[in-house]
């Protein structure tokens, strides 16, 4: 394997860590190596605007620019000329040209955020783009060329919006070459602690990093993370502001989790025993019914897997 292939591995690694992620890490060696657009897809916050300059910086287009754009922050009637450019005289204000992304991108790659919220009438400009790879700027008659590849990325359900003809079926079609999607958070808990440190590696800029406490792992585990990787960016922002490098983070020093609670009655009745016989038995039941797995026990029980290996020694306990 060249040395160019290990690291471009490595850095995907870094994105999507964790062997779960193993065969996408792969089918993505290849699409970086390729010139095709490609749609990822997913919820809010999930990373696919990192994963676009991941894929970017593992291509052959990496020392060229990467420019991004969200097609839901641009108010439509600009949003043309924002991609586009235009030429002197275009419009009332336009006292020179101006070129616009695609042009600005030539070379590079092109990553359009939130493409479904792109307007219906400026769908057929991209349409043609990615026919020929030349547009027309603004109030221009003459078709620029350019060479840029095209990403995108979307959280809505994108066939919704063709049947609701909010968005072009040819469009979607010469988007979707590939389509990478990206789970929410709560559905890969795997990669929280590797991203976690990551993400506090990152905002402390030292070699060496507080350590979580068991406690603290647990409640970062169970946390359903609506905001997905965003959300846990901000918590390590606020752990390495409270934390001392040599200190064990704690869940004082993280934020009160909204954790949703179910609203049926408790059915639990309780004889007289201590807490400690309370989760004993609990553990002991939940590894009973788990054929003695721990990995199952603890998803069951809400908890890490260290902390169940904890438990079992803790109370003994034996089946």
């Amino acid at each position: 394997m060249s040395s160019d292939n290990t690291s471009t591995i490595l850095r995907l690694e870094q994105e999507l860590p964790g062997p779960r992620f193993a065969q996408l890490r792969k089918q993505l060696l290849r699409i970086a190596g390729s010139e095709h657009s490609l749609l990822i897809t997913g919820p809010s916050g999930t990373g696919k605007s990192r994963l676009a300059k991941c894929i970017h910086e593992c291509s052959g287009r990496h020392v060229e620019e990467f420019i991004e754009i969200s097609c839901a922050s641009i108010p439509a009637q600009l949003l043309e000329s924002e991609l586009f450019g235009y030429r002197k005289g275009a419009f009332s204000g336009a006292f020179k040209d101006k070129k616009g992304l695609f042009e600005l991108a030539d070379g590079g790659t092109l990553f359009l955020d939130e493409i479904g919220e792109m307007p219906l009438e400026l769908q057929p400009k991209l349409l043609l783009f990615l026919q020929n790879q030349r547009f027309f700027p603004v109030g221009s008659t003459e078709a620029v060329e350019v060479d840029v590849r095209l990403m995108a990325a979307t959280n809505q359900e994108l066939k919704a919006a063709m049947r609701a003809n909010k968005f072009r079926q040819d469009l979607y079609f010469r988007l979707n070459v590939f389509e990478v999607e990206l789970p929410p958070l709560k559905e890969r808990r795997d990669m929280i602690p590797v991203l976690a440190v990551k993400f506090l590696a990152s905002a402390m800029e030292q070699a060496t990093l507080p350590r979580f406490s068991d406690a603290a792992l647990d409640q970062l585990l169970t946390y359903d993370w609506p905001g997905n990787i965003r959300e846990l960016h901000n918590v390590m922002l606020r752990v390495a502001t409270l934390v001392e490098p040599e200190e064990l983070v704690l869940p004082e020093h993280l934020p009160v989790f909204d954790v949703e609670q179910d609203d049926a009655p408790c059915e639990f009745e309780w004889s007289g025993q201590t807490l400690a016989e309370i989760e004993r038995c609990a553990v002991r039941a939940a590894l009973i019914a788990n054929e003695g797995k721990r990995a199952a026990t603890a998803e069951q029980l809400g908890v890490s897997e260290k902390t169940i290996y904890n438990l079992i020694k803790r109370y003994k306990i034996e089946l």
